[in-house]
């Protein structure tokens, strides 16, 4: 979740290479795979990828599957279609918003110990992990801890000013002017006239006083219980405006390292609780804050790489001085003065952005490129539901999270023909299983090869530079256990193009296998194509 224009909060937010035969890899996706969105497939999760590896998918259970038509998404659902993730090559789930909530997607939490009954029960929950575990699928859950919903029974007990749950939230008798994005910060409580609450989202998203000690206690004891039903970790949403710069009525002044003072104590506890646990923040700001943040947490979504940088270089059918590969590991360098063990998380667009398929107008080998850009890259991809496929959406919040397009059995209805319109000519997940060259069985393609090599699943990022305008390009190394380099080039032009490359490596993977050669040091990579040497 993350500010922009609209009105309510969630509008407001808007190869270290393994020892493995390609050509079986290969034969693997384009045989197996294609067959049925259930195929069962030997892929990457019997290499024993730990949650801060792999490749996890992004999804919003009320549009992703619905098991009982009634017309919305559910835990069986997503279940129903594990092993069409699993044959896709991911590692862990992230699911949207789990929790009771007023609101259709679900950031206003109404009770952080429950699920949504929209979605099934605790049981279905339980199951939905237990069947995650017999694939070696990870499962993280959205969480905030920004703010509640005003129907949350802390909040509720909050008005009374006797209540300890009082000082859980900011309230004050006098407020101030302050704005932020807008409108008005302090909100009065109509129930009790003259006390008014902080709500930085909106008026039905009460902001928590962090401050408070009992509070963090009661948040941890929030994550506890979720890594006790089997979660692997979380996804912390608004993680970069727990302490907004914002007067509080406490005395106290919101500061990034107040921030990362209270995410550093929420990491340790949940290293402390589940040592192999993965989270990751929202903190969709500057380089420098992303930077700062990571003093607190291990990772952090890495804004801009995919609507920006990634985008944008293949709009301009150019890499220029081999820009993306540069920017990026400034990125790192950057990160690392603060967390040298800090995990990127890569992605091209998420639930509060425009989709990338509109944004690269639907042109498929301008797609599979951008899937190359990140998943080629340091850390851990997240691929949102639908982009896979090539979903599409407009500029509203509903569009960006539309059901996903099945062709047959699982399709939610939920959403209006008005958000769905932007999809009536995408092809489903039935039709694209069966042609070789669809943008879906290139997903399963690319992420069953990186999952398959350690140089992509921990390996380290440094810019390659070919002195050609069209490539793109970077080495990805491992060398811990067993020492492997791998050499990633992306032609960005719309012309096929020739580069030196260093002696004595292999083709062991390219967008279009067909075209790509390589003659002693002559590597010939097709117009919109990704290879990758070693």
């Amino acid at each position: 979740m993350e500010k922009n224009k609209s009105k309510s909060r969630f509008f407001v937010k808007n190869v270290a290479v393994a020892v493995v035969l390609f050509t079986v890899t290969v034969a693997f996706l384009f045989s197996g795979c294609t067959k049925s969105q259930n195929s069962n497939t030997k892929n990457s999760q019997s290499f024993g990828i730990t949650p801060s590896e792999g490749v996890y998918y992004s999804l919003f259970v009320r549009s992703f599957s619905d098991s009982d038509n009634d017309g919305t998404g559910d835990f069986n659902g997503i279940t129903d279609k594990l092993d069409y993730l699993h044959s896709l090559g991911i590692t862990g789930i992230w699911l949207l918003p789990i929790f009771p909530s007023h609101s259709y997607h679900g950031y206003d939490v109404d009770d952080y110990y429950s699920v949504n009954p929209d979605y099934g029960t605790m049981e279905d929950f339980e199951n939905l992990i237990l069947q995650c575990n017999k694939r070696k699928i990870n499962v993280m859950i959205d969480i905030t801890f920004n703010h509640s919903s005003k129907y949350n029974d802390w909040f509720i007990k909050s008005k009374d000013s006797n209540d300890p749950h009082r000082t859980w939230y900011h309230w004050i008798n006098t407020p101030n002017n302050t704005k932020v994005w807008g409108h008005k910060l302090w909100n009065e409580d109509s129930s009790h006239p003259g006390n008014y609450y902080a709500g930085e989202f909106d008026s039905g998203m009460p902001d928590y006083n962090l401050e408070n000690t009992e509070l963090r206690a009661e948040l941890k004891k929030v994550l506890k219980f979720w890594l006790d039903k089997g979660v692997s970790g979380f996804r912390f949403d608004a993680a970069g405006h727990i302490y907004d710069k914002i007067k509080m009525p406490e005395g106290f002044v919101g500061s990034t390292e107040k921030s990362a003072e209270f995410w550093k104590e929420i990491t340790n506890y949940l290293k402390s609780t589940r040592s192999d646990q993965y989270s990751v923040a929202e903190v969709w700001s500057s380089t420098h804050i992303r930077a700062l943040s990571l003093a607190g947490l291990d990772s952090v979504f890495h804004f801009d790489l995919g609507d920006n940088y990634i985008i944008n270089s293949i709009k301009n059918n150019s890499a220029g001085n081999n820009n993306y590969a540069h920017i990026v590991q400034n990125d790192f360098l950057s990160y690392e003065k603060y967390n040298q063990n800090f995990i990127d998380a890569p992605f091209l667009t998420n639930h509060d952005q425009a989709r990338v398929a509109g944004l690269l107008r639907s042109d498929t080998a301008n797609l599979k490129l951008a899937a190359g850009m990140y998943i080629l890259g340091q850390g851990v991809p997240f691929v949102y539901y639908g982009e896979e496929i090539g979903m599409m959406s407009g500029a509203n919040d509903e569009s960006k999270r539309t059901p996903m397009l099945w062709g047959d059995k699982g399709e939610t209805t939920w959403a209006s023909q008005a958000d769905c319109i932007y999809n009536k000519k995408t092809i489903p997940v039935k039709v694209q299983n069966k042609d070789k060259n669809s943008l879906l069985n290139y997903y399963r393609k690319l992420i069953n090869f990186r999952n398959s090599h350690q140089a992509f699943l921990k390996g380290k990022f440094s810019p390659l530079d070919t002195k050609n305008e069209k490539i793109s390009s970077w080495t990805m190394e491992y060398s811990e256990n067993v020492s492997e380099k791998a050499y990633v080039y992306h032609n960005l032009s719309e012309e096929e193009t020739v580069i030196s490359v260093p002696e004595n490596l292999k083709i062991v993977f390219s967008t279009y296998e067909k075209k790509t050669k390589l003659k002693e040091n002559k590597l010939t990579v097709p117009a919109k194509c990704s290879v990758v040497l070693l």
